[in-house]
């Protein structure tokens, strides 16, 4: 039983501890939060289009090889 206690202590300290801590964050503003996700949103779209691009450059390159030395 002292057992249970002592881990019912442990707990209630544990989430006393994350809730300080938690109090310490410095959350960012909604308009820091726009800002970030619009730049990440265009960064990923580059390299998408990037990725595309060269998958496309070399699909088209290795059929027109194989075309030329298959027939």
């Amino acid at each position: 039983m002292s057992k249970v206690i002592a881990l019912a202590g442990r707990s209630v300290m544990y989430l006393r501890d994350v809730r300080v801590e938690l109090l310490k964050i410095t959350w960012p503003t909604m308009a820091d939060l726009r800002q970030h996700t619009v730049a990440i949103v265009i960064v990923v779209t580059i390299i998408g289009v990037i990725i595309g691009l060269m998958d496309w450059f070399f699909s088209f390159t290795l059929i027109r090889g194989l075309g030329r030395l298959i027939g």
